[in-house]
């Protein structure tokens, strides 16, 4: 009855304050998120109040063509080539903000800090009242931190932000920008505010809502992030990233007319290639749900095709081969440098493949008085880059073996000292859960002896086909080839029993399987492991509120449960490639 006068009063509002009909209509959706009709209702008051008030977003002026084509020149690695047109660009418009900035990061690059840090400083004095160079200079800061660890970038990237919104507290981009680097950088609250005060000045926006969608996933707030990704597909129907924004919180519904909609929108003609992708990897998850098996795995194989063919950068060290590994790693190799590197026991690993149950773990662990739950790190990829700039001939593993005991122990403090940087507690333990680091143990045993690694381990085929089905943002590109998954997955067996062997009792394997069939047991066992008191909030780790960034953020927020269990047998017909790959794994894969 309660949603009967809702629906009515948004109903009476539509026409005469559109803005709070479609606020009425999220917290109906937000409410009742299995209800077909008030997803619709949303649908028409979003549509209803975009053609009644259009507002086209603010957007930062274009770059010259000097510019863009410097930046395609430093995507291909042609550095050099870039500097050139830059140079040649500059010496007819010396103080051009993009120009400028772009030939900083080229400095940045090439480890020319004082040259990159000349040329932003320079930038700064002369845009100071640009609110448009000021945004595209934090943005600058940004993105160089991002590649190059310049200390006190990131900090400088928000100083020239909020110097834009100095200038212009209502530019779109500055706000936009800002609080997406707080959602990275988990300053959550703050990113939220920014978002809102994004979605009261210009609520027209998909972007801002498929933004502000992922948040609230984060947070927790499913329902909200529900509303917000069907008020962003509202708004534009093609939207690619908003479609798998719903699909990827993993637990909503998809209704008969979100069907109608997707296959509408694949359609359509000229859709970009990865739009296509976007939308169809979430058509299949709508027709899982419905049973429509054999058209799913269609929608799957085409689309996990074309992600093949166009995959995203990830660290060159996932290309190592897995017999230089056992070589260099040798049990000779730690018995020469046992006692190395850094001392200090406050890392956890948890490592393995995605979608294996490392989000679960973590969760059980950060449950937990003396263990922080800072989530995937990618302190060991920096590591690797920065060893790699400084031996450019060399493979990482060939360089780990040329290093001397003091160098291992710069390098566990080194890691450390990047951790850090993600902590929010004096909790003596913290998690680092990115799943790839499953190829790092050799690195991770010599540089930090006293770290504990936990192998999370799930059963191969269920494994295998949730990363197939699953798409990634950016890097595991083994995931969308049947045949490269079960090499990958045969490669991190092969790997993770060499270390079994020549380094017994290192590794502490948890098998996704029996963790969940005998839970308490199995929490009590990891804990022990660990060597910290059994304490029973890690057995009721669903109720914690802490923020999830993981595509299984909503999954871990519910008790254990075997939900995803075989869910590959639909789809056997489909998965021929899949099984004949993983071959002797799909039974030896517990040892």
């Amino acid at each position: 009855m309660q949603d009967l006068t809702i629906i009515q009063k948004i109903q009476s509002l539509a026409g005469s304050d559109w803005r709070q009909a479609c606020d009425l209509a999220r917290e109906l959706v937000a409410d009742n998120p299995r209800d077909e009709s008030a997803a619709l209702l949303l649908r028409d008051v979003v549509v209803g109040f975009n053609k009644a008030a259009p507002k086209l977003p603010q957007e930062m002026p274009a770059p010259a063509p000097a510019v863009i084509e410097a930046k395609t020149l430093i995507g291909r690695g042609k550095l050099e080539e870039a500097e050139i047109v830059l140079r040649r660009y500059l010496s007819t418009h010396r103080y051009d903000p993009p120009a400028m900035h772009v030939m900083a990061e080229i400095a940045a690059r090439c480890g020319l800090q004082v040259d990159a840090e000349r040329i932003l400083n320079e930038s700064a004095r002369v845009h100071a009242r640009n609110c448009a160079a000021m945004t595209d200079l934090g943005m600058t800061y940004h993105g160089i931190a991002c590649q190059v660890d310049f200390e006190g970038y990131v900090h400088r990237a928000l100083e020239a932000l909020d110097s834009a919104l100095a200038i212009d507290p209502e530019y779109e981009p500055a706000i936009a920008y800002k609080a997406v680097m707080f959602v990275q950088t988990r300053g959550l609250e703050i990113a939220r505010q920014g978002f809102e005060i994004l979605l009261e000045l210009n609520p027209h926006v998909p972007t801002y809502w498929v933004n502000y969608g992922f948040l609230m996933k984060t947070v927790g707030q499913f329902g909200r992030g529900l509303a917000a990704y069907r008020t962003a597909v509202a708004l534009d129907p093609t939207n690619g990233v908003a479609w798998w924004g719903l699909a990827n919180l993993k637990v909503a519904r998809f209704f008969p007319s979100d069907i109608e909609a997707m296959q509408a929108a694949l359609d359509s003609p000229d859709l970009p290639q990865r739009t296509w992708v976007d939308i169809a990897f979430s058509l299949a998850t709508a027709l899982d749900q419905t049973k429509d098996y054999e058209r799913a795995a269609n929608l799957l194989r085409e689309a996990n095709r074309i992600r093949d063919q166009h995959p995203t950068p990830e660290s060159a060290y996932v290309g190592s081969g897995v017999g230089e590994m056992r070589r260099i790693y040798s049990r000779e190799f730690f018995i020469k440098h046992a006692g190395s590197g850094d001392p200090r026991p406050d890392p956890i690993f948890i490592v393995g493949l995605p979608r294996a149950g490392s989000t679960l773990i973590e969760q059980i662990l950060a449950s937990h008085s003396q263990i922080e739950g800072t989530e995937e790190l990618f302190a060991l990829h920096q590591i690797e880059g920065e060893l790699g700039r400084e031996h450019p001939d060399k493979s990482a593993e060939e360089i780990v073996h040329s290093l001397k005991d003091e160098e291992f122990r710069h390098l566990g403090g080194r890691y450390l000292e990047l951790a850090q940087r993600s902590r929010l507690t004096d909790r003596p333990f913290f998690t680092d859960k990115n799943p790839a680091n499953w190829r790092y143990v050799g690195l991770i045993h010599t540089i930090l002896p006293n770290a504990k690694i936990i192998d999370a381990r799930r059963n191969p085929m269920d494994c295998c086909f949730a990363n197939y089905v699953q798409q990634y943002q950016a890097g595991a590109n083994f995931s969308y080839d049947q045949t490269k998954l079960g090499a990958h997955y045969s490669d991190y067996l092969a790997i993770m029993r060499h270390f079994d062997e020549v380094l017994p009792g290192r590794v502490y394997r948890v098998i996704h399987d029996d963790l969940i069939e005998n839970f308490e047991e199995q929490v009590r066992k990891l804990l022990d492991y660990l060597g910290v008191p059994f304490e029973d909030s890690c057995l009721r780790f669903f109720e914690t509120d802490r923020p999830i960034h993981t595509p299984s953020s909503e999954q871990v927020r519910q008790p254990p449960n075997r939900k995803g269990f075989g869910r590959w047998r639909n789809y056997e017909p489909w998965l021929g490639e899949m099984k004949s790959a993983l071959a002797q794994s799909l039974t030896d894969w517990r040892q």
